[in-house]
C-alpha cells in the first residue's frame, strides 16, 4: 500500500524542523520551484546554502507526487535531482580543493558542520530520487508488469532508500530510506518482508515523538485489514481516507474468508454498505466486489446485490435469470460520477443475447456503440458480439428486411474493427454474400483464410461469378460473359459433389464452356448427353439450348442458321425464343439477321410484344442492306398490324423516306412527333427528319421546326448531334426569318 502522501513533509521536519508554506498546485510548479533551486546552486554557494538547497527540495518531491503526474513529469523532475547532485558534489570539491595541501585545514574542515551540511546534502538528492523511482516504478506497475519486470521496475528506488538507510549518523534519513523499503516490498506484493520493516520501524520510534511513527503504524493497520484481521466495529460512523481504506481492506478480507468457509459474510456487507454511504464508491470498488459475486449476491448491499446476483447467475450459465437481474439493477440505479457501467451492461447484452431474446441485446449493444470514449477493448468486444446478435436473430428466423440490413452494417463494422480475428471470416463471408458488386464480394471472399469455411467460400464465389455471368447473358453483353467464365469454371471445379449437381450450378457453367472451352466439339458432345436424358429442369433446357448457339456461332459454317431452322421447324416456345431473339437480334451482318428473324417470326405471332421486336428487327436489317423496297412494303403491313406501336411508325418514316415518298414519310413521322416529347430520342429522331424532308420543298415550315428544336436543344441525344449539325448546315432560316 502507498505511504500517505504528507510523509516527505514529516521527514523534512524530522530532519531540521522545516515547515512548508503551502502546497503546491501542480506537477508543473514542483518542476519550476526544482528547478529555481537547482540554478542556486550555479552561483557562489557555501554549506550552509547547500544544506538549505537539498532541505528545501522535499516539499515540492511531495507535491509533484500528490498531483499524480505523468511518467514525463517524473522522469523531468528524476533528471534536475540527478543535476543537482552532480553540481553539489562538484560544490563540495571545490570547498576540499580550496584547504589546499594541508592535512589540518582538511581534518578541521571534515570535523565542522560545515561537513555536515555538505554531507547532508550529498546524501538527499538521491533519497528525494529514490520517491520519484517508486512514483514511477508505481506507474509501470498499472500498465501490468508482472514478476521479475516488476521488481527491475522497483531497483532504482530500492536503491536510493538503501543508501539513505546506511546514513548512521542522520537518523532522519535512516528513518526514511526504511520506510521507502517498506514501501518497495509492499510493491513487490512481499506483505510479510514489509510488516517486518514497519515493525522494526515501530520499535526503534516508540520512545520518540516522531511523525513516522504515525504512518507506519497506519500502514501496520493496513497490512492487518489485508490479511484479514479485522476489528470489531458496531458504529462505522463518520469515515476519512484513512479508515475508508481499512475497512475496504476489511470487507475483501472477509469476503475472501466467506469464500473459504461458506458462510454468509455479513460483516463485509456492513463494512461495504458504510464505503457506499460514505460516498467512497468508486469503480474498482465495484469491480472487486464484483469478484465476490457469489458471496455479495447472498447479502444486502443496495442494489448491488443485485448486480452481483446477475454476475453470479451469468457465470453460471443462468442466463435469462441473470438478464432479469441486470435489467432490474439498471432500471433502478443512478451510476455514481466515478463509475462507468459498460462493461456490466455489456455483460447484461451478453446474457440477453444466451438467453436467445435479441432484442434487447441489441438496444443495449447499440446504446454502447454510441458512446463516446468507451473503452478500446469494451469496443471491439460489443462490436463483435453486436454482430452475433444480429446472425443469431436471423437465422432463429425471426428477421426482417431491417435486420438483415444492420447485420451487414455490424458484419462491416465488425471486420473493420478486429481484422485479425478468427471469428471475422464468417462476417466476410455474410458480406460477399449480400453485396451486389461482384468485384468487391470476390475481394471479401479472398480475405478468408478459414479452413472450416472453404466449401461456403467456393460456393459464395461461385454463385457470386454465376449470377453476374447470368446478368450479363441475359443483358446479351457476351464480352463481359466471357471475360468472366474461366473464372467461374474454375470456382465449379472447387465445389463439393452436391453442388455440382445443383441444376443452376450446372446449366451456368455449361454455358461459361460454351463461350470459351478450347475443345467447343466436346462441349457438344456433352450437351448431347444430356439432352439424350430427357431433363425436365427448364434450367437446364435453357442452358443447353443457349449453349449449342455459342457452340456454333463459333464454329460457323451455317450451324447457326440450321439449329435454328431445326428449332423453327416447329412452334418455338416463349423460354426459348427469350435468349433465341436477343442472339438473333446482336448478329453484326445484318442479312444473315434478317434471315434468322425471319425464321423466328411465324413462332412470334402468338406473342404481340416478341412478335414487334423480331418484326422490328427484320426491317431494320432490310434499311441497313439497301433493301429498301422490302423494308417500305413490311412496314405498312407492320403499321396496319399494330397502328399504335412507335416502332412501326419509326421504320415506316424512315424506309418511305428511302424510296421517295416524302409525303408519307413526313406523315409517320408526324404520328411519331404528336405522342413524343423532347427529352425521347425519338422526338429528335422524327423532328430532324420532318425537317429534312420539308426543306427542299416547305422551307418555311422545316424553319419552324428547327425552331422548335432549338428551344430544347440541352435535350439533344449524342448520337443525332451529327445529323442536327447537318441540318443546321444545309437550311437557311436567317433570310426567311427576317
Amino acid at each position: 500500500m502507498r505511504e500517505k502522501s504528507f510523509i516527505l513533509t514529516f521527514l523534512l521536519i524530522l530532519f531540521v524542523g522545516f515547515q512548508p508554506k503551502g502546497v503546491l498546485a501542480s506537477s508543473k510548479r514542483a518542476i519550476n520551484g526544482v528547478t529555481e533551486l537547482s540554478a542556486r546552486l550555479d552561483g557562489d554557494v557555501g554549506a550552509t546554502e547547500l544544506f538549505a538547497i537539498a532541505n528545501e527540495v522535499g516539499p515540492f518531491i511531495d507535491q509533484i507526487r500528490k498531483a499524480n503526474p505523468s511518467p514525463n513529469a517524473l522522469k523531468k523532475m528524476k533528471a534536475l535531482l540527478n543535476e543537482m547532485r552532480q553540481k553539489t558534489s562538484g560544490k563540495v570539491a571545490q570547498i576540499e580543493a580550496s584547504m589546499g595541501e594541508s592535512e589540518g585545514q582538511l581534518e578541521r574542515l571534515y570535523r565542522s558542520q560545515e561537513w555536515d551540511d555538505m554531507s547532508f546534502a550529498l546524501a538527499a538528492f538521491p533519497y528525494w530520487r529514490a520517491w520519484i523511482d517508486l512514483e514511477l516504478a508505481y506507474r509501470e506497475q498499472n500498465v501490468g508488469i508482472m514478476g521479475a519486470e516488476k521488481t527491475t521496475a522497483l531497483l532504482p528506488a530500492e536503491k536510493g532508500f538503501r543508501g539513505a538507510s546506511l546514513q548512521f549518523y542522520r537518523p532522519g534519513l535512516v528513518y526514511g530510506g526504511w520506510l521507502g523499503l517498506g514501501y518497495v516490498e509492499l510493491a513487490k506484493g512481499r506483505f510479510d518482508r514489509a510488516r517486518q520493516i514497519f515493525e522494526s520501524l515501530e520499535n526503534a520510534l516508540e520512545d520518540d515523538e516522531s511523525p513516522i511513527l504515525e504512518v507506519v503504524q497506519a500502514e501496520l493497520e493496513l497490512l492487518d485489514a489485508r490479511s484479514g484481521k479485522v476489528s470489531k466495529i458496531t458504529d462505522l460512523g463518520e469515515l476519512d481516507d484513512e479508515k475508508a481504506r481499512i475497512i475496504r481492506l476489511e470487507a475483501f478480507g472477509l469476503l475472501k474468508e466467506s469464500r473459504a468457509s461458506g458462510g454468509r459474510p455479513l460483516e463485509a456487507a456492513k463494512r461495504l454498505n458504510a464505503l457506499i454511504k460514505g460516498g467512497y464508491l468508486d469503480q474498482s470498488l465495484v469491480n472487486d466486489m464484483m469478484i465476490y459475486a457469489q458471496e455479495i449476491s447472498g447479502v444486502k448491499v443496495g442494489y448491488y446485490t443485485d448486480l452481483a446476483g446477475a454476475e453470479f447467475a451469468l457465470n453460471n450459465g443462468h442466463f435469462y435469470n441473470a438478464m432479469q437481474k441486470y435489467q432490474y439493477f439498471f432500471s433502478n440505479v443512478i451510476a455514481p460520477r466515478k463509475v462507468d457501467f459498460s462493461n456490466y451492461r455489456y455483460r447484461w447484452a451478453l446474457s440477453a443475447y444466451k438467453a436467445k431474446i435479441f432484442q434487447p441485446a441489441i438496444d443495449i449493444l447499440e446504446k454502447l456503440q454510441r458512446k463516446k470514449n468507451l473503452n478500446p477493448e469494451l469496443d471491439v468486444a460489443s462490436v463483435k458480439l453486436l454482430y452475433a446478435v444480429y446472425s443469431a436473430k436471423e437465422d432463429s428466423g425471426s428477421g426482417s428486411a431491417q435486420n438483415r440490413k444492420k447485420l451487414r452494417i455490424a458484419a462491416k463494422r465488425f471486420v473493420r474493427k478486429s481484422p485479425a480475428d478468427p471469428d471475422a471470416d464468417s462476417a466476410r463471408l455474410l458480406i460477399a454474400q449480400t453485396t451486389s458488386n461482384a468485384k468487391s464480394a470476390l475481394k471479401s471472399l479472398n480475405q478468408i483464410s478459414s479452413k472450416k469455411l472453404k466449401s461456403d467460400v467456393g460456393r459464395t464465389a461461385f454463385t457470386i461469378i454465376a449470377k453476374e455471368f447470368s446478368r450479363h447473358v441475359r443483358r446479351s453483353k457476351i464480352s463481359k460473359a466471357k471475360a468472366l467464365a474461366n473464372e467461374g469454371i474454375a470456382a465449379f471445379k472447387d465445389l463439393p459433389k452436391t453442388d455440382k449437381s445443383d441444376p443452376f450450378y450446372f446449366s451456368v457453367v455449361l454455358q461459361m464452356r460454351a463461350l470459351v472451352d478450347p475443345k467447343p466439339e466436346d462441349v457438344i458432345a456433352a450437351i448431347s448427353q444430356i439432352e439424350a436424358k430427357g431433363p425436365q429442369n427448364l434450367d437446364i433446357r435453357r442452358a443447353l439450348v443457349w449453349s449449342r448457339l455459342q457452340i456454333y456461332d463459333r464454329l460457323g459454317g451455317g450451324n447457326v442458321e440450321n439449329y435454328i431452322r431445326k428449332l423453327a421447324s416447329s412452334p418455338i416456345p416463349g423460354w426459348q425464343m427469350e435468349f433465341l431473339y436477343p442472339f438473333v437480334a446482336n448478329i453484326s451482318n445484318p442479312e444473315t439477321r434478317q434471315s434468322l428473324a425471319k425464321l423466328l417470326h411465324p413462332s412470334a405471332k402468338s406473342q404481340p410484344d416478341m412478335d414487334k421486336r423480331i418484326w422490328s428487327t427484320v426491317i431494320d436489317s432490310m434499311l441497313a442492306s439497301d433493301q429498301h423496297e422490302s423494308a417500305y412494303s413490311e412496314s405498312i403491313k407492320f403499321t396496319k398490324d399494330y397502328p399504335s406501336s412507335g416502332d412501326a411508325w419509326r421504320l415506316l418514316g424512315r424506309s418511305a423516306e428511302k424510296v421517295d415518298k416524302p409525303f408519307e414519310a413526313d406523315k409517320a413521322w408526324g404520328v411519331i412527333t404528336k405522342k413524343a416529347i423532347p427529352t425521347q430520342e425519338v422526338w429528335w429522331e422524327g423532328m430532324i427528319s420532318k425537317a429534312r424532308i420539308r426543306s427542299t420543298r416547305r422551307l418555311d415550315q422545316a424553319c419552324n421546326l428547327m425552331r422548335k428544336m432549338e428551344r430544347s436543344e440541352e435535350y439533344l441525344p449524342k448520337k443525332l448531334k451529327n445529323d442536327y449539325g447537318k441540318l443546321i448546315a444545309n437550311l437557311d432560316c436567317s433570310a426567311k426569318s427576317s
